[in-house]
């Protein structure tokens, strides 16, 4: 049975390798997220566990300045997708969001990323605009939010 918890600064390595083996790019330091404290922000990341094994992970900021959250990022190993461990994942941050009271939830991915596109329509965000500087790749970015 998979449970969602929220990461510990223990869980990192097992993040990383779930991080690696299904290709993606993280970029930043996160280890800080452990570490640093920011009176501007809070953040939390969460982690599903099947059997002890991390198969998924999310991370979530609020912002104290327009009491808005954004989610950085939401990640289920490609081997345990379709079982719902996502929508697990995405109400954990939603649930953290409603406890700082904040207004909306979001998101953005790809326009191309049809399975996330699919879960975050799925559990009631709507796409609020684009940008086609985002990313690096030249991809355009979709950004979804969910009033809360």
């Amino acid at each position: 049975m998979v449970e969602i918890r929220q990461a510990t600064i223990k869980d990192l390595s097992a993040i990383k390798v779930l991080i690696k083996n299904n290709d993606e790019i993280v970029n930043e330091d996160l280890e800080a997220l452990f570490t640093v404290k920011n009176p501007n922000e809070e953040y939390k990341m969460f982690v599903a566990e099947d059997d002890g094994k991390v198969i998924g992970f999310s991370r979530v900021h609020f912002y104290k300045w327009n009491r808005s959250a954004y989610a950085i990022n939401l990640l289920v190993d490609v081997g345990c997708r379709r079982r719902g461990v996502g929508t697990l994942l995405l109400k954990a941050m939603e649930d953290f969001a409603r406890e700082k009271e904040a207004r909306v939830l979001m998101f953005d991915t790809t326009v191309d990323n049809v399975p996330a596109l699919n879960l975050y329509l799925k559990n009631g965000f709507r796409v609020c605009g684009y940008n086609d500087k985002l990313y690096e790749s030249g991809k355009t970015a979709v950004y979804l939010a969910k009033e809360l």
